[in-house]
């Protein structure tokens, strides 16, 4: 009869330790480091926010919480979180990725492009 108890009790005790210990949050929530990326911010002709960073990679920066049009024609360094790269295979033209901004860390003049 000891034996089903202890185990019991123990199970118990696991369970309550597990409990306690602090949950590791990234900023973002879902455990991806945020980037940082670099570039001039301009709006294309479809209205979109769009800045190629120094790797080449044309991001489509988005915000619920940052106002980036007071940033547009300035070369700015966005940090956030970039969304999974579309094959080349299933997109037509060039690749464009979605780059979720949760703030702009520093703007430094108008853009030289």
């Amino acid at each position: 009869m000891k034996w089903p108890i202890l185990l019991c009790t123990s199970f118990l005790f696991s369970l309550a330790v597990f409990a306690q210990q602090p949950s590791q949050e990234n900023d973002n929530r879902v455990g991806h480091p945020d980037l940082r990326i670099t570039g001039c911010l301009m709006k294309n002709v479809h209205k979109e926010y769009e800045l190629v960073d120094k790797n080449g990679i044309d991001n489509l920066p988005y915000s619920a919480t940052v106002d980036l049009d007071k940033y547009v024609g300035k070369t700015v360094t966005l940090v956030g979180r970039r969304a999974g790269a579309p094959s080349a295979e299933t997109t037509a033209g060039p690749v464009k990725i979605h780059f979720a901004v949760t703030k702009v860390e520093s703007a430094s003049g108008q853009c030289t492009q």
